[in-house]
């Protein structure tokens, strides 16, 4: 290879170079390329203005090493092979000004589309041409690509994902030198009727194994609940609570569930927190909700970056006291969150006075005392229908006793709906919640109320806890179900043991499509969107809904973080999803909802603004807090290597997991991120944390690696397809059926390339 730079155009009368020759070709490479100078300059100026440039330029350095060390490798390995290599480019279509240059057999280049690279050979089949115009369809040339070995091309093929693989471990083992956050396999929360729900899986479990892979971190959890078949049983064992507050290991077996509007399926858990507010350094993302009463708390108000160190003490609400240290780590100085949340419930109508240390304070620093006001639930003013029960927790007191809606079944399939609950309290007067009316099995004394699914929980919680905890171990709930017995429906009591244990536990309704836990009988049903009563004077009675109204859509204001009100898009829900609207009305002040409502044939649009009510309280009032993790550092470069190959195995195998849910369709495409995502997520983690972004070109660069050899042609991977054909079969694939399959790999290509830019654009702008 010469090494000597390609001198410029010479002067022949003086021997200099000839700058007008030099200033010509200039002028002349501008106007060839004035719209792709036009967007570059674009792009830059939107960076300067929108975006901090000094973080811009980390992600552009960080990417384009991502990029830079795939190409390198290919042209190494055809260096290495005595490969003529004609142009070495970051970034497809015309050269950046300037940054275009000739040493000695190769051009070295940067694109203005900065979205890949590549690496132009003789011989190499692509119909590329070299800036000089050399076209590339020399078969005689010993230094052709297509004239070496099979052996030596699988090498040059396959150089690039070798390059990003080890630049991914590289990342991984320079992230764990340092430290690497990890989320610990602790279930925060639950959500109701999932997989886990089923399962018996309680909140604050710590999951032990799951699947094959043992002492998982939660991170490891997704990639192996995606790979499971429909109705896969997915071995897990845990460590959580028992009824009596001790903790047991217990073996399980759960099955996955893609539910409605999920694109992939869950196994229903969410990971652990801990009592720090957010503190996002990007501020389009809310530390508290806008609106809450943690938001209204002032003089002093909460702060990004507050840790709740104590509070008042339900025993004695006159009194602050402590937190206790994490029970799971008790060196760390993390105050515990379950006793947090239990003091939540016990106090949720109730004012709570927090004791917090500002960021950056120490823990001897004497804390400030912020007081919050009670999370009331707002009411419409309208009871809605009672929906089929949807879900029976494993080992709860419904179980062998309900019957559910088959877990892939319609809403409308065979299953139990509730008519009527009767408890009975300390003072031995019994009252039934009751549908239509009064219950036959009520006895002439009993009291009976009307029957509000929503309210339900709420009422056997507060029924509960009107009993000394030491009786708490012995109650009863009778509990009337309709079921379809020989094509008839027909009325069958029961008699269930209520269990309180689960009265601190956190399983939520967060999906459109999630029922309504009754934690303490272990079922969970459906909540109808259809009005069965709207009383007089009510919001919604105000607002002319009348009962066998059917809702249809909803849309909910919410406030932004400026304090202004705004309107959503509108949801169409079905008509067993009211439970997730509620809990999504609950969680959004200023608690406003527009409606769509059928009446007969009629639909109109009706607003509804709710009304708190000071009897029934929620136990969160609007504090956003951190995900919990755990720093793992390698104990020396030997270690560091260890974890940094199991991370890499790990997320090459988490890449193809998705790619085979995808396939079989246990996976939406909707999962999938594209070139803008990928560095917006990349501009907030090169804004905030070194390490986080180094772990995440990490994961790009394996991702990178992985896609790259996915057997399409036009990829590296089909490339090696081909390959491996010719191996066999001691001869090159024809050229006709090579230029076809070209064509397919590189539409299949164009079309998933607009398919994520199109995704991008929907997931982070509208």
């Amino acid at each position: 290879m010469n090494d000597i730079a390609t001198p410029g155009p010479i002067d022949p009368e003086s021997g200099q170079p000839d700058h007008q020759i030099e200033v010509s070709a200039l002028k002349s490479w501008l106007r060839l390329n004035a719209v792709s100078l036009v967007i570059t300059t674009a792009a830059v100026v939107a960076v300067c203005v929108f975006w901090d440039p000094v973080t811009a330029f980390k992600v552009v350095v960080g990417l384009g090493l991502v990029i830079f060390l795939h190409e390198l490798g290919h042209f190494l390995a055809a260096k290495w092979c005595d490969v003529h290599v004609k142009t070495f480019s970051i970034g497809f279509g015309p050269a950046v000004p300037f940054c275009s240059y000739r040493w000695g057999e190769t051009t070295y280049m940067l694109g203005v589309i900065p979205l890949g690279g590549y690496v132009s050979m003789v011989g190499e089949g692509t119909g590329e041409s070299t800036p000089d115009g050399d076209p590339d369809d020399d078969d005689t040339d010993p230094r052709s690509f297509k004239n070496k070995a099979v052996g030596q091309r699988m090498l040059i093929i396959s150089a690039g994902v070798i390059m990003n693989v080890i630049l991914g471990m590289g990342c991984f083992v320079a992230a764990y030198l340092h430290g690497v956050r990890e989320k610990p396999a602790t279930v925060g929360t639950v959500e109701s009727g999932s997989a886990a729900w089923r399962a018996g899986i309680r909140t604050d479990a710590d999951i032990k194994k799951i699947g094959s892979r043992e002492n998982p971190f939660f991170d490891d959890i997704r990639p192996i609940v995606m790979s499971t078949l429909q109705g896969e049983q997915l071995a897990i064992v845990v460590e959580q609570p028992g009824p009596d507050g001790k903790r047991v290991v217990v073996s399980m077996q759960a099955a996955p569930i893609r539910d409605e509007g999920v694109p992939f399926p869950q196994l229903g858990v969410s990971s652990p927190q801990r009592l720090t507010l957010d503190d996002f350094k990007n501020k389009s993302y809310p530390w508290i909700v806008p609106g809450s009463p943690a938001a209204l708390a002032n003089d002093p108000a909460f702060e990004p970056g507050d840790r709740i160190i104590g509070m008042t003490d339900p025993a004695d609400p006159a009194k602050v006291t402590p937190l206790p240290p994490d029970p799971h780590d008790p060196g760390r100085g993390e105050p515990d969150f379950n006793d947090y949340y239990r003091r939540m419930v016990d106090l949720a109508e109730k004012p709570i006075t927090f004791h917090v240390l500002r960021r950056g304070q120490s823990a001897e620093t004497p804390p400030v005392a912020v007081t919050v006001q009670p999370a009331l639930r707002f009411e419409l003013g309208m009871r809605m229908q009672m929906g089929k029960v949807a879900a029976i927790r494993l080992g709860g007191p419904a179980d062998g006793k309900v019957e559910a809606v088959p877990v892939d079944g319609p809403p409308t399939a065979a299953g139990d709906k509730i008519a009527a609950v009767g408890v009975t309290n300390p003072a031995g007067k019994t009252t039934w919640r009751a549908n239509g009316n009064r219950p036959a099995e009520a006895k002439p004394e009993d009291s009976v109320v009307p029957l509000d699914p929503i309210l339900l929980p709420l009422d056997l919680r507060r029924w509960a806890g009107e009993f000394p905890a030491d009786r708490r171990g012995d109650l009863k709930v009778e509990l009337v179900v309709l079921r379809e017995i020989e094509h008839t429906e027909k009325r069958v009591p029961l008699t269930l043991k209520y269990d309180d244990s689960f009265r601190y536990d956190r399983e939520v309704v967060a999906l459109s499509n999630s029922p309504l836990p009754v934690s303490g009988l272990g079922l969970a049903y459906w909540v109808e969107a259809v009005v069965t009563d709207a009383p007089n004077g009510a919001p919604a009675a105000e607002a002319g809904l009348t009962p066998n109204d059917v809702i249809t859509a909803v849309r909910v204001k919410a406030l932004t973080l400026a304090g202004e009100e705004k309107s959503g898009e509108w949801t169409e829900i079905k008509p067993h999803q009211w439970a997730g609207v509620d809990s999504w009305f609950q969680q959004t002040p200023p608690h406003e909802i527009e409606l769509r409502v059928k009446h007969g044939e009629e639909i109109r649009e009706v607003t509804l603004k709710g009304r708190p009510d000071p009897t029934r309280g929620l136990p969160s009032r609007g504090l956003l807090f951190e995900t919990d993790v755990r720093t793992q550092t390698a104990t020396g470069v030997g270690d560091a290597i260890q974890l940094g190959a199991y991370r890499t195995v790990r997320f090459i195998k988490t890449v193809y997991q998705n790619l085979y849910g995808m396939i079989r369709g246990r996976v939406s495409p909707k999962t999938m991120s594209g070139p803008l995502t990928i560095a917006n997520v990349s501009y907030k983690l090169a804004g905030e944390d070194f390490w986080q972004f180094l772990l995440f070109l990490g994961m790009i660069s394996v991702n990178l690696a992985v896609v790259n050899f996915l057997p399409i042609p036009v990829l590296d991977g089909g490339h090696m397809v081909f390959l491996i054909i010719e191996k066999v079969l001691g001869r090159p694939v024809p050229e006709r059926l090579f230029a076809a399959a070209m064509w397919v790999g590189l539409t299949l290509i164009f079309c998933l390339f607009a398919y994520v830019f199109y995704r991008d654009i929907v997931r982070l702008f509208l």
